[in-house]
């Protein structure tokens, strides 16, 4: 049988702190505190653009209510100036250019409205993220492992 060396008990000092950095257990495995350290950014990566997407919701929301009151006034202005050209006032020409800006500043509400996300979506996002909690996740090979001892363990069991 292989004689089994336990890693740090003959290394001196000096070598045993090159192969770890400073503030890591040494009994955590590279591969799980990178595992974690790689959820961990995901994780606040996904909190980062949800407070981004709350952030453009509110400026879009502000963007909707000045668009609104735009063509709020601008088909006042064409009403009015209906009645005022029924009297010979405004020439057909200002009638269209304020009726082709109305139809574009529609459109720009139509397109701001589709990209709008709602509170509800971002309550059903966050949702997902807390019941999903990836830092509970193992890795595949965390699992194997897992399964190999647990084997090994029974096996020594029934020798």
């Amino acid at each position: 049988m292989p004689r089994r060396e336990r890693p740090n008990a003959q290394m001196p000092q000096s070598a045993q702190s090159i192969g770890q950095p400073q503030g890591r257990p040494a009994m955590m495995s590279g591969n799980i505190g990178d595992d974690i350290r790689a959820l961990n950014s995901s994780i606040m990566l996904i909190s980062q653009k949800m407070k981004f997407i709350s952030r453009n919701e509110k400026i879009i929301g502000r963007n909707l209510m000045v668009l609104n009151k735009k063509i709020k006034d601008l088909e006042g202005k064409i009403s009015a100036n209906s009645s005022e050209s029924s009297q010979g006032g405004a020439s057909s020409e200002e009638m269209q250019k304020l009726a082709q800006k109305t139809e574009f500043l529609s459109a720009q509400i139509d397109d701001l409205q589709s990209k709008l996300v709602t509170k509800e979506e971002l309550k059903e996002l966050k949702y997902i993220i807390d019941s999903i909690n990836p830092l509970e996740f193992a890795t595949l090979g965390q699992v194997k492992d897992m399964i190999n001892k647990d084997k090994k363990k029974t096996e020594e069991l029934t020798n």
